[in-house]
């Protein structure tokens, strides 16, 4: 017998795996000793097989097996190889994200040392010391070396002494495993008519289901019941959310179903310790489910019965580092591979989902209407091209009215801005031109400490900067702040409504989990008024007293040359109506410059399925995801302009050679200040015309996000 190790070393060449002879316990996924080169590693077992495929060689034999139980299942081992071939990595990196950092025998459960009483008898003893240790060791079913090194002193020379005058005998034992729920639910959900129907609808099916449910329809309720028939059947799930401030909006609803020990929460947050705690007991079979963003896919869960991916839409689950796996692709193969059961669920599914559910790939389960029939709130479209607001921008006078009135009800407002800051530029009066950073050549956008001292903030590469005294085009001191931020928009409120209650929700306010925690808290308590935020306060909050969501600028990303643009925004607009009304009547309020815009007039009429239907039809005109695949290469080396436009050519070429359909284009990044360039590749069938590319110096990002 022979298997494929992937060792722990980082060394070129080897990370798909090294061919070892087996010691003829391995499994496939087991954690490993070998030997490489002239010193011992650990390895993880990737493949299996009875003859070696080349025999003009010896092979080194596996030193050790690190633990009977492998460190992943064979349909986790699977999907990873999957994601080595369809991302275009090595089985390393795709095994990277499954695993802690090595060394991996610190997540296997501990081996002890201990001693029980031998055969020889005391009597044979002549030295205190030695006397002392065996007598403490009589009488006991078993004693740990450190308990009896810690009571009476013992040395390793006076046990190593007794052991071998037969006085004490040694024995090692494993750390006994966590415990493993027999049945960690608290309390089932209580579902509505339509949501049993859903949940019906979905168990009858065995294809992934996408849930399109509108904003307020239940779907967490929907998810419960799921995960609860999951468990009942001796099976565990995973429940994915898009942000980890979310992973924290979501432990209260499932505290309330199973037992809280029965839960685990996994983020990017996490330090290394607390990660690999969680690995541990996820992999004892102590968690019944484990609840995160993308990389919660990726715990060694068994058993293994339901994944579900909440707002499935959301752009997070792509994964911007190698490997660049998207978490939808993924979770479909893992759940695939385990037998386990797949849903997506979103009231604004990706164009990707919704092309699956229309053609019969998914099944596809509607939720129409909100929960307990409570109506779709009423929204409103201010022009901003007619509003006149003096010192007051971003607030017309609609919006002004309607915060006053909810202030004077006792209710509560959300405020949507797409930009943190004070400002989202500064200005230049004389040569017109912004202060851009030099890193990434895009404007930097003003901020205030703590204390009011202004400061430049480049959001893309995390850049700081001093606000300067001169322009650095023409040396003018006429530098203005222009545009609005979070932060100016929080002083106008101040100004607007001294007496209001207001919280600010942005990456500035919010570093951590217990920040979003104490939000929340403060929301549903009544201890704020209106809630200004970014993306965070659109996606997926539940608060019954907010009657009110306004987006102060609608127009941000519509322009940006992006064929996912207006799909984004339109997203945006939607979940933010969603959170208004849940429980009482409520308004939205969209404010724009573009008013008779699809994205704007559609979300503004609750008209999801007939947007996601046109959207589709242009993309399928226009030869775009999801009617073609796309491949991103990035080109980040020295010289990356003329490496770039070598890789084109050589792609046309092969566009040609292949007789493809393919299209391909080359530019600079968005975000590179000319040292990051790219080429997009678009078309049916790609893949053959990777063979005549060099790839060696180029990051392969497979169904990219970004293309700009």
């Amino acid at each position: 017998m022979y298997c494929t190790v992937v060792t722990s070393s980082r060394s070129a060449g080897i990370g798909n795996g090294l061919t070892y002879e087996s010691l003829g316990q391995e499994t496939l996924g087991s954690a490993v000793r070998v030997p490489l080169r002239n010193r011992i590693v650990e390895g993880i077992i990737v493949g299996l097989k009875e003859e070696q495929a080349q025999k003009d060689y010896d092979l080194r034999k596996v030193q050790e097996l690190l633990d009977e139980k492998p460190l992943l299942t064979s349909s986790q081992i699977a999907t990873a190889q999957w994601m080595s071939q369809y991302y275009m990595t090595t089985m390393r990196q795709a095994l990277g994200v499954w695993l802690p950092p090595p060394p991996w025998s610190r997540v296997l459960p501990k081996e002890t040392i201990g001693y029980k009483q031998g055969t020889a008898p005391l009597d044979i003893l002549r030295g205190k010391r030695q006397i002392i240790v065996a007598e403490y060791v009589t009488g006991k079913e078993w004693v740990s070396q450190d308990e009896v090194q810690r009571a009476v002193g013992a040395t390793t020379d006076i046990l190593r002494l007794l052991k071998k005058k037969g006085v004490i005998s040694e024995e090692r034992r494993r750390e006994v495993r966590a415990q493993e729920w027999k049945d960690p639910i608290n309390e089932l959900p209580k579902l509505t008519p339509a949501q049993e129907a859903a949940v019906e609808f979905i168990r009858k099916d065995t294809r992934p289901s996408l849930l399109f449910g509108v904003t307020g329809s239940g779907k967490t309720e929907i998810y419960a019941q799921l995960i609860a028939d999951t468990v009942r059947e001796g099976k565990r799930a995973i429940l994915l959310v898009p942000e980890i401030l979310l992973t924290e909006h979501s432990i209260d609803r499932f505290e309330r179903l199973l037992k809280r020990e029965a839960i685990a929460v996994i983020h990017s947050k996490l330090t290394e310790r607390a990660r690999r705690e969680e690995w541990k007991r996820i992999r004892s079979g102590a968690v019944s489910l484990v609840i995160g963003s993308r990389s919660a896919l990726f715990a060694p869960v068994r058993d293994l019965g339901c994944i579900i991916l909440d707002e499935e839409h959301e752009w997070t689950y792509k994964n911007e580092q190698t490997p660049r796996y998207h978490a939808r692709e993924t979770a479909e193969v893992l759940a695939r591979n385990s037998g386990a059961r797949l849903l997506l669920g979103s009231a604004t599914p990706s164009l990707e989902s919704w092309a699956r559910a229309k053609n019969g790939m998914y099944n596809l389960v509607r939720l129409p209407v909100r929960f307990q029939e409570q109506p779709m709130p009423t929204v409103r479209i201010v022009d901003l091209a007619d509003v006149k607001f003096g010192k007051l921008y971003p607030f017309s006078p609609p919006l002004i009215e309607a915060i006053g009135e909810r202030l004077k009800k006792g209710e509560q407002s959300v405020l949507f801005l797409n930009r943190r800051g004070i400002a989202s530029a500064l200005l230049c009066l004389k040569c017109r031109r912004r202060v851009v950073c030099k890193e990434s050549e895009l404007p930097f956008t003003v901020h205030h400490t703590s204390n009011g001292r202004p400061y430049l903030l480049d959001h893309s590469t995390g850049i700081i900067a001093e606000v300067p005294a001169t322009c650095p085009h023409c040396q003018s001191t006429e530098l203005k702040a222009v545009g609005a931020g979070t932060q100016k928009v929080e002083a106008l409120l101040k100004t607007l409504f001294p007496s209001a209650r207001l919280i600010r929700a942005d990456r500035d306010t919010m570093q951590d989990a217990l920040g979003m925690r104490r939000i929340l808290s403060a929301m549903r308590e009544r201890r704020a008024d209106i809630l200004l935020g970014t993306q965070s306060v659109v996606k997926g909050l539940d608060l019954p007293q907010v009657t009110l969501a306004a987006v102060l600028l609608a127009d941000l990303g519509l322009s940006l040359p992006h064929f996912r643009a207006g799909e984004r925004v339109f997203q945006l607009l939607t979940q933010l109506t969603g959170r208004s009304g849940r429980a009482m009547p409520g308004e939205v309020i969209i404010q724009t410059f573009r008013p008779d815009a699809p994205e704007v007039l559609a979300a503004s009429m609750h008209e999801t399925e007939k947007y996601l239907n046109d959207e589709l039809k242009l993309r399928i005109y226009g030869e775009y995801p999801p009617a073609a695949t796309m491949i991103r290469f990035i080109v980040k080396v020295e010289g990356a302009e003329k490496r770039a436009k070598k890789l084109f050519a050589d792609t046309q070429k092969a566009i040609m050679e292949e007789r493809s359909d393919a299209k391909v284009y080359v530019s600079p990044t968005f975000f590179g200040g000319n040292r990051e360039w790219h080429v997009l590749v678009r078309g049916s069938s790609l893949r053959p015309l990777l063979r005549h590319l060099d790839l060696q110096d180029v990051t392969v990002d497979v169904d990219p996000m970004e293309t700009l």
